[in-house]
């Protein structure tokens, strides 16, 4: 088999004026990431300890939708409802029992903006419960999609603390399901948040449900609207989750916003703002300040057909189509410049058979002469052996 290389290259360069720093955001903790590789774009006391509120429920429908993915609970498996749901608040979290005595008197609940009043001993749908958690931040669904996956509110925290551990989320400690435990029990950072709420948009069916207007609950007897002010008011916005938590008298308003313009998607976060608008226009600013300094460039599409068609020896067609065989893209500020090379490493023939999506070859891309990916090139079809070879073993 002989290979052949053969290098494009091409420059990008756009000179944009940047301003010389860009001002705080009205709220104590945010941070701007990029959705595609959780790299932080721009930060604000990022790291400091926020009270989570129903932004808790981020890592139930993280573990949700992880626990469907392996198949152990369907979106589609009627989830029977307790209780203790019902009444829309978690047990006692794990290390807190009892009353709260003088010391924690303070409670950090969430202010819920509809309540469904689910039925106990009712079967619901997993899957709406989870469109339901998204577009209103109830504590019903939130509770019972937790006992569902888990069996009950302190197994169902023990699998969250440590789904947060394996994504580094080192300020995080769970104590309750809805963020509603005594004091200081539950606690989390922006950084946190923005760690599991990236894992979170990398299954599709989130920003489908996130993006709802409304939902039809109930077969029809609740209509819910999506309480997110930002979707339908800021371009490409399509998620993700709002929040409010009390504590004593004062109330922080949070959310992690998704939108995309482009091939860029980005992720804001906004922890304990001071009012509910100032949480909107906080995320509204954050997503603006980074659809107008970053773009992500998609230099390689999945499937795209490459204009190299490929020579197959005693193949049932003379040519097999090369396909990339996924997507590269890069991240980049307006005002960088770069010298990519696009550089195909293929055969000049491949003997039959050959099966559809096998890898014939790769596509290396270089910055400025540095590797910075390699995407690998795949045949678009089945190509069988012809003649007296298609008759072989």
């Amino acid at each position: 088999m002989r290979w052949w290389w053969l290098g494009i290259g091409l420059f990008l360069a756009c000179m944009v004026i940047q301003p010389a720093h860009a001002a705080d955001v009205v709220a104590p903790s945010a941070i701007l990431i990029d959705a595609s590789t959780g790299q932080s774009l721009r930060e604000q006391n990022a790291d400091a300890p926020v009270h989570p509120g129903s932004l808790n429920q981020l890592m139930v429908l993280l573990l949700s939708l992880e626990e469907a993915g392996m198949g152990a609970l369907p979106l589609g498996a009627p989830v029977t409802v307790s209780v203790t749901a019902t009444n829309g608040a978690a047990a006692a979290p794990l290390g807190v029992s009892g009353p709260p005595t003088r010391r924690t008197k303070q409670v950090v609940a969430p202010v819920l903006p509809q309540r469904l009043s689910l039925r106990a001993d009712k079967a619901y749908i997993l899957s709406d419960l989870l469109k339901v958690m998204l577009l209103t931040s109830s504590n019903e669904a939130a509770i019972a999609a937790a006992e569902s996956i888990a069996g009950s509110q302190p197994a169902c925290v023990e699998l969250m603390n440590a789904r947060a551990q394996r994504l580094g989320m080192d300020a995080t400690r769970y104590a309750s399901i809805v963020g509603d435990a005594p004091a200081n029990a539950d606690t989390t950072t922006a950084r946190d948040v923005a760690r599991v709420a990236h894992a979170l948009v990398q299954h599709p069916a989130i920003l489908e449900w996130s993006s709802m207007t409304g939902f039809p609950f109930d077969q029809g007897a609740t209509l819910l609207r999506n309480v997110n002010q930002l979707i339908g008011s800021v371009p490409g916005v399509d998620g993700l989750q709002v929040s409010s938590a009390t504590v004593g008298r004062a109330t922080g308003y949070g959310i992690v916003a998704s939108a995309q313009r482009g091939a860029l998607r980005l992720l804001a976060v906004v922890a304990g703002a001071p009012s509910s608008a100032d949480r909107y226009n906080a995320a509204a600013e954050l997503l603006e300040w980074g659809f107008a300094r970053y773009e992500r460039l998609e230099i390689v599409r999945k499937d795209e057909v490459l204009n190299f068609p490929i020579h197959v020896r005693h193949g049932s067609v003379p040519d097999v189509i090369a396909v990339a065989g996924k997507t590269f893209s890069l991240l980049r500020r307006r005002d960088e410049e770069h010298d990519l090379q696009l550089r195909y490493q293929l055969p000049t023939m491949l003997t039959a058979p050959l099966k559809a999506h096998q890898q014939i070859g790769e596509i290396i891309v270089e910055d400025n002469g540095q590797l910075i990916g390699v995407v690998p090139v795949l045949s678009q079809a089945t190509v069988r052996s012809a003649g007296i070879l298609a008759a072989l073993p």
